[in-house]
């Protein structure tokens, strides 16, 4: 790829054969070993990705009534979106009777943890959009990304303490880069792509000097670092205030 931007054959080849892998690992994951966090994670990663198609082939209801103010409802759209997909995780967790796939076990507390990550990263992937105009697989290929950082890094780096100890597994990160990356990419569509492409139907600004379409890309991760700080002091202080 000679850029961010392209629209390659190769790329949409990629990524769908990356959903296919997903959805056979998913699958087989489930049948196999059909656990109550197995069946959790497989309803709510289907339903993720079913809710992004029906946003995607209804585009054409939804977009022109968040035209008038576009910059703002993009990012009100990726944000809610958001809530909604840990709401989905939640709810089947609570369907299936697991455990540990929620950030938390009440709705509220799952947002006030998750949900500054979700709007900081929005707020800072839709104003990179609207500089350089990324293509949608480029979009579903950040989604995964930055779900990657945060679900697949963050999360195991906080989780440390609590004695799981996976991110220190060479398997696990064998796992996250050839497997878990394509799921977070299911996880993640409805947060980033309806946002980008409510953007893509608005004038292209210039770009101003000195722009770099990759480190516009990547601007969203540099969240990560404040929102570690802010999970780790946030679960101390729900530990401390847990009877």
């Amino acid at each position: 790829m000679s850029k961010l931007g392209d629209h390659s054959i190769w790329m949409r080849r990629m990524i769908i054969i990356g959903f296919i892998w997903a959805a056979i690992a998913l699958i087989s994951a489930t049948i196999i070993e059909p656990t109550a966090e197995n069946l959790t994670l497989f309803f709510s990663i289907t339903v993720s990705g079913l809710y992004t198609a029906i946003l995607y082939t209804t585009r054409r209801m939804w977009l022109p009534l968040l035209l008038k103010v576009p910059l703002r409802n993009a990012m009100l759209l990726g944000i809610a979106n958001a809530a909604f997909i840990e709401a989905v995780f939640l709810l089947f967790e609570k369907i299936c009777q697991a455990e540990g796939i929620a950030a938390h076990p009440n709705l509220f507390i799952d947002w006030i943890m998750t949900m500054p990550w979700y709007a900081m990263m929005v707020i800072t992937f839709v104003r990179a959009h609207q500089r350089q105009r990324f293509s949608p697989w480029i979009v579903l290929i950040l989604g995964g990304l930055y779900e990657m950082g945060a679900d697949g890094v963050v999360a195991q780096i906080v989780a440390l303490p609590f004695g799981d100890s996976q991110l220190l597994d060479p398997l696990y990160w064998l796992m996250l880069v050839t497997v878990y990356f394509w799921v977070f990419i299911i996880i993640y569509s409805s947060i980033v792509l309806p946002p980008a492409l409510l953007i893509s139907q608005t004038p292209h600004p210039e770009e101003p000097p000195g722009s770099s379409r990759l480190r516009d890309a990547l601007r969203p991760l540099s969240w990560l670092i404040p929102f570690t700080i802010y999970l780790i002091i946030l679960i101390m202080i729900i530990g401390a205030l847990s009877p």
